[in-house]
């Protein structure tokens, strides 16, 4: 077969593009570090590594939002760290103002101080995050969780728990509710609420107190009529006690239970009362809701060290005081029981997501990656072949007739 000039021309130079076109994907390869560069280099490995890089996307959105869910759920647990502290500073004045020692100036300052205390707690409960947000107001960021003074403080927030999507099929809470924080707090008696008069002047008080029965809710009252006497009386009828008693003039016997409701009624509960009573002493036994709030057990704890004066009222009412910071201490222990789980499963979360980074990178790596030995001992022989093809060019333009002519 003859082949003429331009045909020798034509397949050598088209070997030679050929040859440079195989350099030059090969460098394309060596400074990507891909194998694949495009997805026409090899479809089905090209579409799978998208679809990983999706997965590998959206697991890193999760871990940023996990560190996110981190850092707040962080602050909330200081916060709660912070109000635990005041409440057992609260108890420890609470012992202090008990102490039978001091006098009203000593009492006045340990009142001062805990109004002081009060400021502090309400700046804690309206504490705002990264964001702006009030950490405790529910769903409703935007709005100051507590309002209020001394005289009384609202919750303007909800019940609601803000989180953060974490991962597929989790969402973290990062926010509690002041509702759950600071409004529930159990008060001493979860049945019902037995209290001393602050008025009282003798030394009677409530030594022990439990549930015969099921509590039905009943408001009576124990009014002394002398030393030894007493009468019982329904407030639901009668708030006052002027009214007719239910039981007048009961024999009063220090350490004796007293039944509520009196005979012939089946009793729902019973009250012992020790000490000497004073005529007109009175003790109340109302329905407990069973929670109070951190505000109220703070101001009362104020009001009743500036005005308690020194009766057995006054230190029944320390005695609350004390129980109550206990109870809040207990509450804040929980809810920080709460925040330490979420974050640990936070942390086994994250360790979960960077596996599977890593997973993904390798996943990648095996699919459009490149073998650089292999890459760069291709680039190699290709070059060889690129010169060898250009040397066999010029030498195969010189095969002609007049070439060896002389």
């Amino acid at each position: 077969m003859r082949i003429s000039t331009s045909q020798i021309y034509d397949i050598n130079v088209s070997n030679i593009n050929k040859q440079q076109l195989d350099v030059v994907q090969l460098q394309r390869q060596l400074s990507t570090g891909k194998r694949v560069v495009n997805p026409s280099d090899d479809p089905v490995a090209a579409a799978r590594a998208l679809e990983v890089s999706q997965a590998s996307a959206q697991t890193a959105m999760h871990l940023d939002a996990q560190g996110s869910a981190n850092d707040l759920l962080s602050m909330l647990d200081s916060k709660l760290a912070s109000l635990s502290e005041l409440f057992t500073y609260v108890r420890e004045r609470a012992i202090q103002g008990g102490t039978s020692t001091i006098n009203q100036d000593d009492r006045n300052a340990i009142a001062a101080d805990m109004e002081a205390q009060f400021n502090n707690l309400l700046s804690i409960a309206n504490t705002t995050d990264a964001n702006g947000e009030y950490l405790f107001s529910g769903f409703k960021g935007d709005v100051q969780a507590f309002t209020g003074d001394l005289s009384g403080v609202t919750y303007q927030g909800d019940q609601g728990q803000r989180s953060v999507r974490v991962s597929n099929s989790r969402n973290i809470p990062v926010s509690l509710n002041g509702e759950e924080v600071l409004m529930r707090i159990q008060t001493t008696g979860s049945s019902f609420n037995p209290q001393a008069s602050l008025g009282n002047s003798g030394t009677a008080t409530i030594a022990s107190n439990g549930v015969v029965g099921t509590y039905a809710g009943g408001q009576y009252g124990i009014r002394f009529t002398s030393a030894t006497t007493y009468n019982i009386y329904d407030r639901a009828a009668d708030p006052a006690m002027t009214g007719t008693p239910m039981v007048a003039g009961a024999a009063y016997t220090a350490g004796s239970a007293i039944n509520l409701p009196p005979a012939p009624a089946a009793a729902e509960i019973q009250i012992t009362i020790n000490g000497t009573p004073a005529t007109g002493d009175s003790f109340l036994m109302n329905p407990g809701s069973g929670t109070t709030d951190a505000f109220s057990i703070l101001s009362d704890f104020i009001s009743n060290l500036r005005t308690g004066g020194t009766g057995p009222a006054y230190f029944a009412s320390i005695q609350d005081t004390m129980s109550l910071a206990d109870n809040a201490m207990e509450n804040l222990l929980r809810l920080r029981a709460q925040v330490g789980s979420e974050q640990i499963e936070l942390d086994s979360l994250g360790n979960v997501a960077q596996d599977l980074q890593v997973q993904y990178a390798d996943r990648t790596d095996r699919l459009v990656g490149l073998d650089y030995a292999s890459a760069i001992s291709d680039f190699q022989l290709q070059q060889t072949y690129l010169e060898a093809s250009r040397t066999t060019f010029v030498k195969s333009t010189n095969m002609n007739l007049f070439s060896f002519l002389t």
